[in-house]
């Protein structure tokens, strides 16, 4: 039993719990217990247990517990800790669910009442499971031994049995063999053995042999199950029991038939060696590794004098001269010690005491590890080759002598030819500086088009520090794609056939991956045969030439656009005046038709007339839209803040989209204030928003955002409407629909152009928003791709400092509108006189200022109408159309006002304020009334100017200046 025994309890019951600790403790069973009393905690602590790495001694169980039962607590504990002994300590537990339980893996079962039976119950169950454990332990430990004897597969390891019987047999016998182990069990030993080798006596000796002195070592001759036989070396033991009597052998066979052959070899070859030795007619010895000779052959004894008992050691130095046995001896040292080969030319003292010249040899013998085995040398008389020599070199100084002579003569012509040559390379530095040095970038090529040589100018042109990064690859490496393609497939081509071409275009690719534009002049130099030499290459940046060329042709065409477009708002400016001039006469006339059939019996032609009503208040909205255009428009601009106007419009959008778009904005509240008309800008959005709807025929999405920009010079350079650098606000209206093609993009501001089927659209929208922005001093930018949607960018100037202080947004500040005097007094009299050049004008507005009670005196031109001021006529007010001709509206204003400053002059226009009056400050007295206008609005603004002036109020509207945001 442990020490103290971990007990991991599933009990509800913690009184019952302690007293099973109790009797525990009572029968000397010292423990550590974990109570747990559900499912959860006890999946938990078993969890945990095995987390840490350690496991309970005991897993003792109620049957009955609250959320589930003892026996899916055993199937818990078996899943989990399937090695713990589980027993049951319950208050009922019938026999039969005892009776499942033991056969689920409970080692035992006592009931809670008699508690007595516990403390034998733990010890037996603990006691069963760890002679369990260590019983698995010893079948996996014997499991282990039975692999590890099966993986050896050089050696045969076989077990006997007193009687000499096979009782195991392993992986490497049956490879040895030849025989299965269901085949050589129970066989007798003489089964490994060779036929001759196979007597009972011999089996019956070697085992006596092995059981008297424990251990036996033999080399016989064994047969394999196939007939093959080898000599093996067996080795047999005697393993005894407690007695100290046998109890069993065991055998282990090594096939050694390859050493054998080896030994056997090895002794053929050292007789053949002595045969050979003996029978060469050098001087042959041997020695081990150490260096000390150990055999000579009979040639060596012969000629010495020696006898072999006494050549020993180092006593074959004695025969050589003594003036050749340092170095001789140093020499063979040095071999002995390296390993290295050993050649010396010595004297040898013969048996007469006379001394010859040899030639000593020796080279090492080394085994498969590369160790040298022994050193074998021979001795070669060459006494007559040494004396040839000596005569020889008596000779050589006489040659030596010629060949001096000579080697001066060919010295002299040498240094002359060196001369030449350096002379030679010379020039070809002076060249090779000039080409390295010039100021035009030039390389040369191989037939592959491979770099053989750059110029400084190169490198430096191309970004490269030294030549290594660019020599031998190919010019195509530093070309784009497609100019690389069309170099392979046909410069290249061309160059080699023609010899030469002159300044072809190309773009090299800088190693920054700048691309510049260069100007390639190339011809290849060939040898004397014409065979192909070099290619050799200038090359000229045009980079700057051609960015300057296509800047000049951005501007000429931006000059061209601006043209075209200032020609066509000339055109519909004077257009939509003239439009205006006609719709006030129609317009004007409708009003008085409509006051003059105000009966019940002429309905059917009050109906009429209305309706020609509507149609011309349609046409004075095109003409509106042709004067945003030409930027004629009346702008009234003001402090707008962009936010709070798109706010206030989100409503309109979403009706005017329906349902199958949504709309989104983003207006940060820190947008700057815009200097521009409100209203308008209000129908710009509305345009561009529908716009952006029918772009959309399946749905999709419209975001309208506002934030400010600061435009440098650059941004606006070659932009048409002449927007000068600064702050802006940005209003930006994107879609996800189709977008616009590049040819579509240009034509997208031109007046009546659209894409929309016919009936569908008037080709004004984009037009009106151009020519206010532009009019405003602002400018727009078209961002669209087809099939990617398109955002369009309207920059309208900011409005900072005073400039909107204490304005409201929409609040004008241009004219008074024609309804700032809606409550003029009805029925003021006076006398009118109106100037106006265009008679159907004139006729309407005199009739509807005289059905108003007034007193009306009509001119055509200026000229006319100072006849009549200057003829004596009391004019209570001046009228004038803007447009007369000779003298127009601003100048007959002035010299009414040098004869009467007291007359307030109204004027009528078809142009903007801007366009007809400039932008200076009209005079005390003065007003504007913009064409087309209700014949209403005429009389409204009359009458209320002649109430001011005849009530001695102050005029209707003082000297404003325009206010403008730069």
């Amino acid at each position: 039993m442990p020490a103290a025994v971990t007990i991991l309890h599933l009990e509800d019951s913690p009184l019952d719990c302690e007293l099973a600790c109790a009797r525990l403790r009572k029968a000397g069973i010292s423990c550590d217990v974990t109570r747990v009393d559900t499912r959860a905690a006890f999946e938990t602590a078993l969890v945990k247990a095995a987390v840490d790495g350690r496991r309970f001694d005991l897993i003792l169980a109620d049957f009955s517990l609250p959320d589930f039962d003892g026996l899916e607590a055993l199937g818990i504990a078996k899943a989990r800790a399937p090695e713990t002994p589980f027993l049951f300590l319950s208050g009922r537990m019938g026999e039969e669910t005892a009776v499942s339980a033991l056969k689920m893996g409970a080692r035992d079962y006592v009931l809670k009442q008699r508690l007595a039976h516990l403390p034998a119950a733990v010890e037996r169950a603990i006691l069963e499971a760890r002679t369990l454990a260590e019983r698995r332990q010893a079948e996996e430990n014997l499991r282990r031994l039975r692999q590890a004897i099966d993986d050896i597969r050089d050696y045969a390891i076989v077990t006997l049995d007193l009687g000499g019987r096979i009782t195991s047999w392993n992986e490497g016998s049956r490879r040895l063999f030849g025989y299965t182990e269901e085949e050589a069990l129970g066989h007798p030993l003489s089964l490994l053995f060779a036929p001759e080798e196979r007597g009972a006596e011999n089996i019956r000796g070697l085992l006596a042999g092995v059981a008297g002195k424990e251990r036996c070592e033999v080399e016989w001759i064994h047969a394999a199950r196939d007939g093959r036989r080898f000599f093996g070396s067996t080795v047999l033991t005697v393993a005894r029991d407690a007695t100290g009597a046998p109890a069993a052998y065991s055998v282990v066979v090594r096939d050694i038939t390859d050493r054998r052959a080896s030994e056997i070899a090895l002794r053929d070859s050292e007789a053949k060696f002595r045969a050979i030795a003996e029978s060469m007619p050098q001087l042959v010895w041997s020695a081990p590794p150490d260096g000390l000779p150990d055999y000579y052959n009979l040639h060596w004894f012969a000629y010495t004098g020696t006898r072999p008992e006494a050549m020993t050691g180092t006593a074959w130095m004695e025969v050589v001269h003594p003036d050749d046995r340092a170095r001789t001896a140093a020499l063979w040292t040095g071999a002995v010690r390296s390993g290295g080969s050993y050649e010396v030319e010595y004297r040898l003292r013969g048996a007469e005491g006379r001394y010859r010249w040899f030639l000593g040899r020796a080279v090492p013998l080394r085994d498969g590890d590369g160790r040298i085995t022994r050193w074998f040398g021979t001795c070669t008389d060459i006494d007559d080759a040494v004396k040839a020599r000596a005569a020889q070199a008596d000779a050589r100084e006489d040659l030596e002598r010629q060949v001096a002579e000579r080697t001066a003569e060919l010295v002299a012509a040498n240094r002359r030819l060196l001369g030449e040559v350096a002379e030679r390379q010379r020039a070809q530095a002076d060249l090779s500086a000039l080409y390295a040095k010039t100021p035009v970038p030039l390389h040369s090529l191989d037939a592959e088009g491979r770099l053989l040589s750059v110029s400084d100018r190169w490198l430096e042109f191309m970004g490269y520090e030294g030549r290594g990064q660019v020599i031998g690859r190919n010019i195509a490496d530093f070309m784009p794609p497609d100019v690389a393609r069309e170099h392979r497939e046909h410069r290249w081509p061309e160059l080699l056939r023609l010899g030469a071409f002159q300044d072809m275009p190309y773009r090299l690719v800088k190693r920054s991956g700048e691309v510049a534009d260069v100007l390639v002049s190339a011809r290849i130099e060939r040898d004397g045969r014409g065979g192909f030499l070099r290619t050799m290459a200038a090359v000229v940046d045009v980079s700057a030439r051609l960015r300057a060329e296509a800047e000049r042709e951005r501007a000429e065409e931006a000059l061209r656009h601006s043209q075209k477009m200032d020609a066509l708002g000339q055109l519909t400016g004077g257009i939509a005046h003239d439009f205006n001039n006609l719709l006030t006469a129609i317009s004007g006339n409708l009003d008085l038709l409509l006051s003059r059939l105000d009966t019940a019996e002429r309905a059917d032609l009050r109906d009429y007339a209305a309706h020609a009503k509507v149609g011309a208040t349609r046409a004075a909205g095109l003409t509106q839209r042709l004067l945003a255009f030409a930027r004629r428009q009346p702008l009234r601009p003001d402090a707008t803040k962009p936010c709070v106007l798109v706010q206030g419009m989100e409503d309109l959008l979403r009706r005017t989209v329906g349902e199958q778009v949504s709309i989104a904005t983003d207006c940060p509240p820190d947008v700057w204030a815009a200097w521009c008309d409100s209203n308008q800008l209000e129908i710009a959005l509305l345009n561009l928003v529908v716009n952006a709807r029918d772009a959309m025929p399946d749905g999709g999405r419209i975001t309208i955002t506002a934030g400010n920009a600061h435009l440098t010079q650059a941004d606006v350079a070659g932009d048409v409407s002449g927007a000068a650098a600064g702050d802006y606000v940005v209003m930006t209206v994107a879609d996800t629909g189709m977008g616009m093609p590049p040819d579509i993009i240009k034509r997208a501001f031109d007046p009546f152009f659209t894409t929309k089927p016919i009936g569908q659209g008037t080709g004004l929208g984009l037009s009106q928003v151009y020519g206010f922005v532009s009019q405003s001093h602002g400018l727009v930018r078209i961002d669209s791709e087809a099939g990617r949607g398109t955002a369009v960018r309207l920059y309208l100037p900011r409005c900072d400092g005073e400039e909107g202080a204490g304005l409201l947004p929409g609040a004008a500040a241009a004219p008074a509108t024609n309804s700032a005097v809606d409550g003029a007094v009805d029925g003021t009299a006076g006398t009118v006189l109106l100037v106006e050049d265009e008679a159907l004008v004139r006729m309407v507005a005199v009739q509807a200022l005289e059905d108003a009670g007034l007193d009306v005196v009509e001119a055509s031109d200026g000229t006319e109408a100072l006849e009549l001021l200057d003829g004596g006529l009391r004019a209570d007010l001046v009228v004038t159309d803007v447009g007369l001709p000779g003298m127009n509206g601003r100048q007959l204003a002035e010299a009414v006002h040098e004869r009467r400053p007291e007359l307030g002059v109204l004027f009528m226009t078809g142009y903007a304020y801007d366009a007809t009056l400039g932008t200076g400050i009209l005079e005390p007295g003065c007003e504007v009334l913009q064409k087309p206008f209700e014949t209403t609005a005429l009389v409204a603004r009359v009458t209320g100017m002649l109430a001011h002036t005849r009530g001695g109020g102050v005029a209707m509207r003082d000297s404003v200046p325009e206010r403008r945001c730069e």
